[in-house]
């Protein structure tokens, strides 16, 4: 027994000698191309989990196999691999991973990269836009792009939102940029799923968008979709799922208050009831998301394909508000010869949504203003089982009644595909031609049954539908040159591309679905009759650029485009887009080379002229008659064959800047749009019989400041942390209406005046009413200022009070890694912008049986009382006028995003046989921080980005998400 334990102790003690003589001691330095020690580099024995890292002077000692191999790695640097072969110092220059400088840019028609734009230009990624509870791919990168303000118009399922690069540029046709979805021109981008998205490039200025010419007046937004890769097959599922809420509530009237202020109206307040109902708590609720999503991708011989089918579900807080959203998307590619290659892709997408009526006063069926006012006196139901109303207000349903009684529902489905030939007529030289087709058919319905509404009962019922389709198909031939020889490189674009639409839509309505005897029947009796509505348009481009660089410090790129639109009169037809940019990268300059804390230093400047013809109308410089039921026809619209497009020119001067190894990125941009030929409507003299005709006399400016700033704060084993801040401010004016239109009134509001006037020296979203001075301590009164001194206060005592135009926008976004972990959280913020809560005109009114705010518990009740809340007065509006009382500091901060991630590691997915294992949990609108009084500071109940912006109407909010989820990959 003793002599095996002692021969088991002498092999344990060989075996350690044998492994220790195996094993040497590696010291060394590990500095950069310029000499400069690094420190926190990882050093690893590869194949094993044996490491070290180097100290602040760049050294590192490590105990490695004779014939082992180290790894070097360290962010924002190439990782070397580098054989021991037996020695014991090993000294190791890591040089700078240009990796961003590098990152190759999506720009229309073609390619570049990072380093050598001369544009105004800002590029996304995948990461940007996945794990987030959005229906619409733009939602996700709200806050993180420079110059783009992107707004969300409800917190409603399936809502769209606005997208404003650079401010506004059009008072009557369209502020929306021009999505091009994998070469498809679209004017809308919600259909796709985010999860399908690779990358988004964002083409600010006029000189990056000049190559579309007419359609790129409000700014290009490139898509590309994901694709297949040769090597391998891949397959991904993701899925989520959550609950939203309402993540704040407003203080109303409770039974006991509002019935005491019924009284002081004048209301008989008997038989009103003894419920106390929290309409707040029956309307909004818990709402739900859902997102499944699976992908298969890979490649075949000398070919690759993606597909992924997806569904989305989003119900909302007001129920029974929901969005379904089915998508498919196919990607593929296939080389047929070494010089003939097919590529093809598809996005197929169906929305059903049920619908809640919102953007409305409560006469209107609005549902959110309906929650706040309806009394608390009274239930849901009445005693019959119908939906119970204001007892002093009839046809003023509960929101319940509102939300629930009609069945409002609306199917959209999208085709958008493409398929495409490239010969290859050298390795320089290619032509492409492209096949694509963007259809849209929507179908509406709403039903309001007779019975159980007092609408519903006044009306009979009703049934309003419509359909709509849409069918755009776009053929483009392109041909590309690419020569490179020495230090020159260069580059030749044209090509020719046309462009048709077609437009149908039909309406349907049907009422009054009781008989003589009170019967229900099976159709209503009141059909009025409806004639369809149809419009063509097409257009014929032409377009070129060519680029060129020198030894990468010298670059000069310049583009051109004509296009012809059937929108407009012979003579004004084509319109002609050109445009320059030059980029000047000093730190290659000599003087620069031996500065070792600048990576990279460029000044670009660039000019171009793009057009406008969205929301001009197909046929405006005609003289149109519309037919009649009867057989004949009328005037419908006097012509005008002078109309051409909108114009803007934007110069824009830039800097890019990178240092410290790329750990701190800068770059900054000042530009100037102006905008010529505005289309604005012109008085005619009463005795035409028009009010006004169509013509190009407006003009209009904006001019503005961005700056990026992104940090790799630290940078350790198994820590790190980066920042990325983006800063934009813009100021916008209109310069000119012309000399016969003097101011344009947007923004209705019902029963009082519009909120917003357009005016020469004023940007858009300037708000224009009554200056209130507060509550007369005797009369209790809302006291408005007599401008014009004349003793009474009429609407010459009207002044602009306001502007929804922020001073300023921001977003700030931090990400940590440690080990495994993942920690992000973007702050965005919109500063020095003015809200108009019309919805404070109903909560405050105190002029009728609606249930009213607490604030007016401080209500003006005897003479000499100081207060800012006028006295309640019955059927009076004199202290509701469209005023100054109704605007607010509409600046708000908001924690949007916050995710908390952890990946498995390669020993883990190894053993699973997996790629990827991620699981997360995010929240979205988690914070918000703001003056503003009503339910959201960002909603709006007309377009974002349109002259009426700015007013909150009752409008749907957005809600407070949570949400749970995992990546996987095989």
């Amino acid at each position: 027994m003793r002599k095996k334990f002692t021969l088991l102790m002498v092999y344990i003690l060989c075996g350690i000698s044998l492994s220790m003589a195996q094993n040497i001691t590696v010291k060394g330095l590990v500095k950069d191309k310029q000499g400069l020690p690094l420190p926190g580099v990882s050093v690893k024995v590869k194949g094993t989990n044996q490491g070290a890292s180097t100290s602040d002077n760049g050294g590192y000692t490590i105990s490695a196999p004779q014939n082992s191999t180290l790894e070097f790695t360290f962010i924002g640097y190439k990782t070397i691999e580098e054989a021991v072969g037996g020695r014991t110092s090993i000294n190791i220059t890591l040089s700078d991973d240009n990796q961003q400088l590098n990152e190759v840019v999506v720009i229309g028609y073609g390619t570049t990269t990072k380093k050598d734009l001369t544009t105004a230009v800002v590029s996304l990624s995948s990461k940007d836009i996945e794990n987030q509870p959005v229906t619409n791919p733009l939602q996700a990168i709200q806050g993180k792009a420079a110059g783009v303000q992107i707004s969300s118009q409800s917190g409603k399922p399936g809502s769209g939102v606005t997208v404003t690069i650079r401010g506004n540029t059009s008072i009557n046709a369209s502020n929306s940029p021009l999505y091009v979805i994998d070469g498809v021109t679209s004017r809308d981008a919600s259909f796709l799923n985010p999860t399908d998205i690779e990358s988004l490039t964002i083409l600010k200025d006029a000189s990056a968008a000049a190559i579309y010419g007419s359609s790129g007046a409000n700014g290009v937004i490139l898509i590309t979709t994901k694709k297949g890769s040769s090597d391998k097959i891949r397959a991904t599922f993701n899925a989520f799922t959550g609950f939203s809420n309402l993540w704040q509530k407003q203080d109303v009237l409770n039974r006991d208050q509002y019935i005491s202020l019924m009284k002081e109206l004048g209301y008989d307040t008997n038989g009103l009831g003894n419920q106390n109902t929290d309409w707040q708590d029956l309307t909004f609720g818990t709402g739900t998301q859902n997102s499944y999503q699976a992908s298969i991708s890979g490649g075949v011989k000398g070919g690759q394909y993606s597909l992924s089918t997806g569904y989305q579900q989003d119900k909302g807080v007001v129920s029974p508000a929901k969005l379904d959203k089915y998508t498919i998307h196919f990607n593929g590619s296939q080389n047929i010869t070494k010089w003939l290659k097919l590529t093809g892709n598809a996005a197929i997408t169906q929305n059903n949504s049920v619908d809640v009526s919102d953007n409305a006063n409560v006469a209107r069926g609005g549902t959110i203003l309906s929650a706040l006012t309806t009394p608390p006196t009274i239930g849901v139901y009445a005693a019959n089982g119908t939906y119970a109303f204001n007892p002093y207000k009839g046809g003023s349903e509960n929101p319940v009644a509102n939300a629930n009684a009609a069945r409002n529902r609306n199917r959209n489905f999208r085709f958008l595909g493409a398929f495409a030939a490239e010969i290859k007529f050298t390795q320089d030289f290619s032509f492409k031609s492209s096949i694509s087709t963007n259809n849209n058919d929507n179908r509406y319905s709403y039903f309001l049954d007779p019975y159980s509404t007092d609408y519903g009962r006044t009306q009979k019922g009703i049934i309003n539908s419509n359909f709509s389709t849409d069918h755009v198909w776009l053929n483009e031939n392109i041909l590309n040159y690419t020569k490179n020889w020495g230090k020159n490189a260069f580059t030749a674009t044209g090509g020719m591309t046309l462009q048709q639409s077609k437009y149908y839509y039909l309406a349907y309505n049907e009422q009054n679905f009781i008989g003589a005897n009170g019967q229900l029947l099976d159709h209503g009796t009141s059909i009025p009759p409806q004639l369809p509505t149809a419009s063509e348009w097409s257009k014929r481009s032409y377009l070129a650029r060519l680029t060129y660089a020198y030894d990468g410090k010298y670059l000069f790129s310049t583009n051109f485009r004509a296009d012809g639109s059937s929108r407009f009169g012979k003579e004004n037809r084509y319109g002609y887009f050109p445009s320059a940019s030059v980029g000047w990268r000093i730190s290659g300059e000599n003087f620069l080379k031996d500065v070792k804390s600048i990576n990279d230093l460029k000044l670009r400047a660039s000019w171009g002229k793009v057009g406008n013809d969205e929301g001009i109308g197909d046929y405006s410089y005609l003289q149109l008659y519309n037919p009649t039921t009867q057989g004949s026809y009328v005037l419908a619209q006097i012509g005008n064959p002078r109309l051409k497009w909108e114009e803007t020119t934007q110069t824009n001067i830039g800097l890019d800047l990178s240092m410290f190894n790329s750990r701190v990125v800068f770059t900054a941009d000042a530009y100037l749009k102006k905008t010529k030929d505005l289309l604005i409507n012109q008085p005619l003299p009463n005795s035409i019989g028009f009010g006004s005709i169509p013509a190009n006399v407006g003009n209009m400016e904006n001019k503005g400041l961005e700056f990026v700033l992104t940090t790799k704060n630290f940078i350790k084993d198994k820590f790190t942390w980066t920042t990325d801040i983006n800063f934009s401010l813009n100021r916008n004016k209109v310069t000119s209406l012309g000399d016969k239109v003097n101011s344009i009134t947007f923004g209705g509001i019902y029963e009082r005046d519009a909120a917003i006037r357009v005016v020469t020296g004023r940007p858009l979203g300037s708000f224009y009413g009554y200056v209130s001075n507060g509550v007369d301590p005797q009369t209790g009164n809302i006291v408005y200022q007599d401008l014009n001194g004349d003793g009474t206060i009429t609407a010459d005592d009207r002044m602009f009070i306001g502007s929804a135009q922020p001073k300023f926008t921001y977003g700030v976004n931090n990400t940590f890694t440690f080990g495994n972990f993942g920690l992000n959280f973007l702050f965005q913020g919109v500063q020095g912008n003015q809200m108009f809560n019309a919805s404070r005109m109903e909560l405050e009114g105190m002029n009728d049986s609606k249930n009213q705010s607490a604030v007016v518990l401080n209500r003006w009740t005897t003479p000499g009382q100081i207060t800012d809340i006028p006295r309640a007065i019955k059927d009076n509006t004199s202290n509701t006028l469209t005023s100054s009382r109704f605007v607010e500091n509409g600046a708000y901060l908001r924690l949007k995003t916050t995710t908390l991630s952890y990946n498995f590691g390669a020993a883990t997915l190894g053993k699973l046989k997996m790629s990827k294992v991620m699981l997360y949990a995010s929240a979205y609108n988690l914070l918000t921080f703001t003056k503003y009084t009503g339910f959201d500071p960002e909603v709006n109940v007309n377009s974002a980005n349109g002259p009426a912006m700015g007013i909150d109407y009752g409008t749907y909010p957005q809600s407070r998400t949570f949400l749970f989820g995992v990546n996987v990959g095989f």
